[in-house]
């Protein structure tokens, strides 16, 4: 009798274990997607304020990133820090992608796009601001899929094995 109880609840257990490896899946997904559409946001942003106001690099991002939580104004927040500390925009760029949930070229793409920032003629960077959005809608709409499409999928695979594992063991 305790042999099925304990059986029963190492089965809900693990059952639930599998659930919440599903969520974190799941929120992999939503939380690429959300960078993306940070990053979109933050390039529009780049655009219409260099266009109309002229406002400082530093001031721009630091204003951007106020108040926002998630994984791009975190890596904006680590770039202004180190530029603010004097250190050289290309490496400044490369340490505050390093902890960025991103793959290699997607990395490779944001350093490119954050250590051009003020370093070109004004129509120049406008213009890479509005291609730079373009490229981060693009992502934005990609991982939008991949986030409907695998992250739903590896959460009903994640209940299922977890159902799977409940009925075994009970």
């Amino acid at each position: 009798m305790t042999a099925d109880i304990l059986r029963l609840i190492a089965g809900g257990l693990l059952a639930m274990i599998c659930c919440y490896g599903g969520v974190l899946i799941r929120r992999h997904y939503a939380e690429r997607e959300k960078f993306y559409t940070d990053a979109e946001a933050f390039a529009a942003y780049l655009a219409s304020e260099l266009g109309f106001r002229k406002t400082p690099l530093p001031t721009l991002i630091s204003s951007f990133a106020e108040g926002r939580k998630g994984g791009f104004s975190a890596v904006l927040t680590r770039f202004c820090a180190g530029l603010s500390v004097g250190t050289e925009q290309t490496s400044a760029a490369t340490s505050a992608t390093e902890g960025a949930k991103l793959r290699t070229e997607e990395k490779k793409q944001l350093e490119g796009f954050l250590s051009s920032l003020g370093r070109t003629p004004l129509a120049d960077q406008t213009e890479s601001a509005e291609h730079m959005r373009g490229e981060f809608a693009a992502k934005r709409a990609k991982c939008a899929e991949e986030s409907k499409r695998l992250g739903g999928m590896y959460f009903k695979l994640a209940v299922l094995t977890g159902i799977a594992l409940l009925v075994m063991l009970a």
